[in-house]
C-alpha cells in the first residue's frame, strides 16, 4: 500500500494494528479528537499509559472495583504498563488508540508468563468497544492506502453502512440515513468547517495531511450537535521524535479514462455530449513531521501541488475548467508537561478556478470564438488552537479556538452581459456573451469557541460516574453581493399561450447585505456503569440559533432547544465478545446562513412573462405584449421580521431510535446488526400565505386587501398555526394574525426512515483483511429535507416544495435518498511479500423516478412551472394531467461497481518505494444513476427529454501514485 506522506514508519505488527483496529463496523464514539484505553487490574494498582513516539505519559490508580479509564488520548499507539503493589509490572504493547474510541485492556484474566518480574504481553486487538453506546467508522489513514478508493471525503464516507451517494446537482456528497446531503457537520481536529450557508459540505484538505476519520452515521453523544444526517470527524498527522520525509505523485492520465456516455433524444436529436467530456489531474505532496524538541515539541507539515484540469461539452458551448493552486497544511503539538498540551493547526484550501467558455459546433466537434471565463474563488484560511489539561487523575479539561474563512464568489468577464436561455429547439443553448448566471462576490467566516471537560467523579448512590460537559459558541458571518449577469434574465421557450408561439421569461435579481448567526450550545452527559458489564450514557444537549438580518436585528431566534440522548451498552459474558446496544436522541438543525441571505436580506426579485416577438443579432429578445402581471418576489427592502417569521416557530428537530447487537464469532471475525429509526418531527421551511390572506381578508372586511400570491412568504413549520404581521388594510400598521393550519392549507411536513445493517468484518493478520454490509432501507415522506434534489435547490429552508398547498399533492412517498438495498465490500490481500491486491464493490438499487407538471387547477402551483406532481403522459395529444404520487414511477436501475488495486512495495528499498495503480470501475459499467422528471414544458406541451438520462455511473479510470518517504 502506499505509505503516507506524514508519519510513515508504520511496519509489521503497527500497520496489523493500524488497519484492524479500524473495523469496529459499529464502533462507538467518546470524543471528536481522543480516544481512552480502559481495562479491568486489581484494586490498588498503577496504570502508567505512554505513547513511545512522543515520551507522552500519563499514570492513574486503578479504583476500588478494579477499573481503570485514561481518557482525552491524542490518537497513536500506546504501551500500557500495570504496576502491583508487589512490584510486579505487567506491560502491554501497541494498544492502538483511534479519535472517539475505547481500547480495551484486562490485567485481570491473562495468562502470562513472569520475566524478572515483568510480564511483557503482545497487543490484541478487540475490535468491539463496549465502552460506550455511539454509532460510528473509524477510518484509518493505513486502510485508505491500502483499498483503491477515490481520493474524497465523500468516497470515504460511502464506506460506511447506511450511507448513500446522493444527486449529482449538489456535488459529489453523501446522504446519511435517508436526510439530505446538507444535514451533514464536518469536523478538522475538533474545528466544524462545515459549510454554514446551506450544509453543502466543507473544506478540502488533501489526504495526506488526514490519520484518520471517524464517520457517525448516527446515535452520536451531546457534544455533538447541528446535524441531522451525519457527522465526519477528521484527524490530521502529527509528528513524534523522529524526523520523517515524503513525497509522493498522483495522477490520472485521460487517454487511460473512458468515455462518459452521450445521450440523444427519440428522434435522434442530440441531448448531452458528456460523453466527449476529459479530464486530467495530477497531484504531489510533500511533508516533513519531526521534533522540534524531543518529548515536547512536534511539527508536521505538508504541501501540496496539484494541476487539475477538464473539459465540458453541450450543445453550443465548450468549457475549459482549470486550477493549480497549491494547498499547504501545519500542525504543531507542543507538550508542555505531561499534564498540558497545546496544539495548533493550520491550512489554506484557497482555489481559484478558471472556468473558461467557448462557441461549439457540436455535429463538427470544433470549438468556436472564446465567450469568455469566469473565476470560481473557494476555501481559504483555518486556525485552530487546541488546549489540554490533564487536571489530576480524574478531571480533563480541552479547551478550542478556531476560525475559518471561505471564499465563495463568482466574478466573470461577462457579468455584464444578461443572461440568455434559448429552449426554443427543446436543448437549452445559452446565448450572448454572459459566462456566469449569478455572479458576485460572498464570503463566509466562522469564529468558533468551544469548552469541553471530563470528571471521573467514582462510585456515586450505584455505580461509577464519569460526568462529560462543556459548551460552544459558534459566529458564523456571510458577506455577500450576487445579481444576475447584466442585472437580467431572458429565457426562450414554446407556448401556447403565446401568437408567435413562443415566450420570454423575465426575472430581475440582486441581493447583498452582510449576515451574522450566532449558535450557543451547553451540554451535560453522565456515563454510569452500573455493573463491570453495564453502561448507561444519559445525555442532555441544549441549542440556541440566532439568526439576524441584513441590518444586524434579529429575524429569528430558537432558544431552549433540548436534545436528550440516552445509551445503553451491555457487555454480555464480560469478556468484551458479545455487546447488546440501544440509543435514543434528539438532534437539532439550525436555521441556514442562505435564510439570512434570501429572506431576511435586501433581495429585489421579479418575475414577468411576455411574448417573444423576435430575437436581435446579439440575442437579446424584441419584446411583445405582456402575458402575465409582474410577479414581486421581494421588493429590495430590508423586512420587519415580524411580517416574515411566523413568530410561534419552533426548531427543526429529528428523533432516532437505535437497536444493536455484534459479537466476534471466530478468532479475528465480528458480525454484527443494528435496527434504525429516524423520524423528522419538525421542518422549517418557508410557505405563501397569499391564499390564506385573501381568505382572511374578505372575512374580516379588509375590502381592499389582495394578495397575488406570490408577496407573502412566511417562514413557518409547515402543517402548524402561524402567528404573523400584516398590514391590512395599508394604513402602515401591522395587524397581528393567527392563521390556523386549516386556514394555511399546508400538510405537516413528514419524513421518515427504517432501516437494518448487517456488517462482517475481518480483521487484518498481515496476510488479508475483509469488511462488509448490507443495508435494507426506506427513506419516505412528502419532505426530502433541508435542500432538495428534485429540482437541484440549494435552498436551504427556502424550497419551492412546499411554496403553494398545491404542489404538496401527492409529494407523499418514496423520497430521492431511498435506495432500498446496498451491498459493501472491501479489502486487502498480501499474497506475496512485495505485492499487495486489493478491491472495493458497490452494489446498490436505484432512486425512485417522479413525473412533475403543471398544477391543472390551482392557479398560484402552476405559475411554478413543472414543480407539482400532476403530469401529461399520455401520447394521443390531448391534456390529460394525472396525479403521480411521489416516487410512484419505478427507480432508477440497480448499479454495479468494482474497483481494483495492485500495490508494489519491494524490500530491496526497504518498503519506501511504494508503486500503486487503482483502476475504478473495473467493468466500465454505465447504468443510469438520475433521469430527467420534468414531464411538461406548458400545459399540454409535453417534454420530450422526460425520462432520458441526466447522470451516469463514473466511468472506468485509472490512477497511478508513486510514493518514497525516508
Amino acid at each position: 500500500m502506499p505509505v503516507p506522506a506524514i508519519g510513515r514508519k508504520i511496519r509489521n505488527s503497527a500497520l496489523c494494528l493500524a488497519i484492524g483496529a479500524c473495523f469496529a463496523s459499529a464502533a462507538y464514539a467518546q470524543s471528536n479528537t481522543s480516544g481512552s484505553i480502559n481495562g479491568q487490574a486489581h484494586s490498588g494498582d498503577v496504570i502508567v499509559v505512554e505513547n513511545p513516539a512522543t515520551g507522552f505519559s500519563r499514570e492513574v490508580a486503578v479504583a476500588g472495583n478494579g477499573a481503570f479509564r485514561v481518557g482525552a488520548l491524542p490518537p497513536g499507539a500506546y504501551r500500557v504498563t500495570r504496576r502491583a503493589a508487589d512490584g510486579t509490572a505487567t506491560v502491554r504493547e501497541n494498544i492502538s488508540v483511534s479519535t472517539g474510541t475505547g481500547a480495551n485492556v484486562n490485567f485481570v484474566a491473562t495468562d502470562v508468563a513472569t520475566l524478572d518480574r515483568v510480564e511483557v504481553v503482545a497487543a490484541g486487538i478487540n475490535p468491539i468497544d463496549v465502552s460506550s453506546v455511539e454509532s460510528a467508522t473509524i477510518l484509518t489513514e493505513a486502510i485508505l492506502d491500502a483499498i483503491p478508493v477515490a481520493r474524497t471525503v465523500t468516497d470515504v464516507v460511502l464506506l460506511a453502512p447506511g450511507t448513500t451517494v446522493g444527486d449529482a446537482a449538489f456535488g459529489n456528497l453523501a446522504s446519511f440515513g435517508g436526510a439530505t446531503v446538507g444535514e451533514n457537520a464536518y469536523y478538522i481536529n475538533g474545528f466544524n468547517v462545515t459549510n454554514f450557508r446551506n450544509g453543502l459540505g466543507g473544506s478540502t484538505v488533501p489526504f495526506e495531511f488526514y490519520r484518520e476519520f471517524q464517520v457517525k452515521t448516527g446515535g452520536y453523544g451531546a457534544e455533538f450537535g447541528r446535524s441531522t444526517g451525519g457527522v465526519i470527524n477528521a484527524i490530521t498527522k502529527r509528528g513524534t521524535n523522529e524526523w520523517e520525509f515524503g513525497a509522493n505523485v498522483y495522477f490520472a492520465p485521460k487517454s487511460l479514462q473512458e468515455d462518459g456516455y452521450c445521450v440523444s433524444r427519440p428522434d435522434g436529436t442530440v441531448l448531452t455530449l458528456t460523453c466527449r467530456d476529459t479530464a486530467n489531474e495530477i497531484e504531489a505532496n510533500f511533508s516533513a513531521a519531526g521534533p522540534i524538541i524531543k518529548d515536547r515539541l512536534f511539527f508536521a507539515g505538508i504541501y501540496n501541488v496539484r494541476n487539475w484540469d477538464e473539459t465540458l461539452h453541450a450543445v453550443g458551448t465548450y468549457r475549459d475548467r482549470r486550477n493549480d493552486d497549491p494547498f499547504w497544511g501545519v500542525k504543531l503539538d507542543w507538550q508542555i508537561s505531561d499534564d498540558h498540551l497545546l496544539e495548533y493547526t493550520g491550512f489554506r484550501d484557497q482555489r481559484h478556478i478558471v472556468d473558461t467558455t467557448y462557441l461549439y459546433d457540436h455535429e463538427a466537434d470544433a470549438i468556436g470564438e472564446r465567450v469568455g471565463a469566469t473565476q470560481l474563488r473557494r476555501g481559504g484560511r483555518n486556525n485552530i488552537f487546541r488546549y489540554t489539561g490533564y487536571l489530576g487523575d480524574r478531571f480533563t479539561l480541552s479547551a478550542l479556538y478556531g476560525k475559518g474563512e471561505f471564499d465563495r464568489s463568482d466574478i466573470g468577464e461577462g457579468d455584464a452581459c444578461p443572461v440568455i436561455l434559448d429552449n426554443r429547439t427543446g436543448t437549452q443553448i445559452r446565448r450572448g456573451c454572459w459566462s456566469n448566471q449569478i455572479p458576485g462576490t460572498a464570503f463566509d467566516t466562522r469564529e468558533a469557541y468551544r469548552l469541553d471537560a471530563e470528571w471521573d467523579i467514582g462510585q456515586w448512590l450505584h455505580g461509577n460516574h464519569r460526568l462529560r460537559f462543556g459548551l460552544d459558541q459558534e459566529t458564523n458571518t456571510s458577506e455577500d453581493d450576487s445579481f444576475y449577469s447584466g442585472g437580467v434574465l431572458w429565457q426562450y421557450r414554446e407556448a401556447t399561450r403565446s401568437p408567435t408561439g413562443f415566450e420570454v421569461r423575465q426575472r430581475f435579481l440582486s441581493n447583498g447585505g452582510r449576515f451574522e448567526t450566532e449558535s450557543r450550545a451547553f451540554y451535560l452527559e453522565d456515563h454510569w456503569d452500573v455493573s463491570d458489564d453495564l453502561l448507561l450514557v444519559l445525555g442532555i444537549r441544549n441549542e440556541q440559533f440566532d439568526n439576524r438580518n441584513a441590518l444586524g436585528e434579529t429575524f429569528t431566534k430558537q432558544t431552549n432547544q433540548w436534545a436528550p440522548r440516552v445509551g445503553l451498552s451491555w457487555n454480555i459474558g464480560g469478556d468484551s465478545k458479545r455487546k447488546f446496544f440501544a440509543n435514543a436522541g434528539r438532534y437539532h438543525l439550525p436555521v441556514a446562513g442562505n435564510t439570512n441571505i434570501r429572506l431576511a436580506g435586501a433581495e429585489f426579485f421579479t418575475e414577468q412573462f411576455f411574448v417573444l416577438d423576435g430575437v436581435n443579432a446579439d440575442y437579446t429578445p424584441v419584446l411583445g405584449a405582456a402575458l402575465t402581471d409582474l410577479s414581486v418576489f421581494s421588493d429590495g427592502t430590508v423586512k420587519d421580521p415580524r411580517t416574515i417569521v411566523d413568530q410561534n416557530l419552533k426548531p427543526m428537530f429529528q428523533d432516532e431510535f437505535i437497536l444493536g447487537y455484534q459479537q466476534e464469532i471466530a478468532r479475528g471475525w465480528t458480525a454484527g446488526v443494528r435496527a434504525i429509526r429516524r423520524d423528522l418531527k419538525s421542518t422549517i421551511e418557508d410557505i405563501a400565505i397569499d391564499a390564506a390572506l385573501n381568505d382572511y381578508a374578505a372575512a374580516n372586511g379588509y375590502d381592499d386587501f389582495h394578495a397575488g400570491g406570490f408577496d407573502y412568504y412566511v417562514l413557518t413549520n409547515p402543517g402548524k398555526a402561524m402567528n404573523i404581521f400584516v398590514d391590512m388594510d395599508g394604513d402602515g400598521v401591522l395587524e397581528e394574525l393567527n392563521l390556523s393550519a386549516a386556514q394555511l392549507g399546508y400538510p405537516k411536513s413528514v419524513r421518515k426512515y427504517h432501516a437494518l445493517e448487517f456488517t462482517l468484518d475481518r480483521a487484518w493478520d498481515g496476510v488479508w483483511f475483509l469488511q462488509g454490509s448490507y443495508t435494507w432501507s426506506k427513506s419516505y415522506g412528502n419532505n426530502e429535507g433541508y435542500v432538495r434534489s428534485d429540482n437541484g435547490q440549494g435552498d436551504a429552508g427556502l424550497t419551492t416544495l412546499f411554496d403553494q398547498p398545491g404542489l404538496l399533492e401527492g409529494a407523499y412517498g418514496n423520497l430521492p435518498n431511498d435506495r432500498r438495498h446496498q451491498f459493501k465490500l472491501f479489502g486487502a490481500w498480501q499474497f506475496a511479500a512485495d505485492w499487495k491486491a486489493s478491491g472495493l464493490v458497490n452494489v446498490a438499487s436505484g432512486r425512485p423516478k417522479n413525473c412533475f407538471g403543471n398544477h391543472p387547477t390551482d392557479e398560484f402551483a402552476a405559475a411554478y412551472g413543472a414543480e407539482s406532481f400532476y403530469c401529461d403522459l399520455s401520447d394521443d395529444g390531448t391534456y390529460n394531467p394525472v396525479l403521480y404520487p411521489r416516487g410512484s414511477l419505478g427507480t432508477t436501475p440497480w448499479t454495479f461497481r468494482l474497483d481494483l488495486g495492485l500495490e508494489y512495495r519491494p524490500q530491496w528499498a526497504g518498503k519506501r518505494l511504494g508503486v500503486k495503480m487503482d483502476v475504478n470501475n473495473i467493468f466500465n459499467s454505465g447504468r443510469v444513476l438520475e433521469v430527467n422528471e420534468v414531464g411538461e414544458l406548458g400545459p399540454g406541451d409535453r417534454n420530450p427529454n422526460y425520462g432520458l438520462p441526466t447522470f451516469f455511473q463514473a466511468p472506468r479510470g485509472v490512477r497511478f501514485s508513486v510514493s518514497y518517504d525516508w
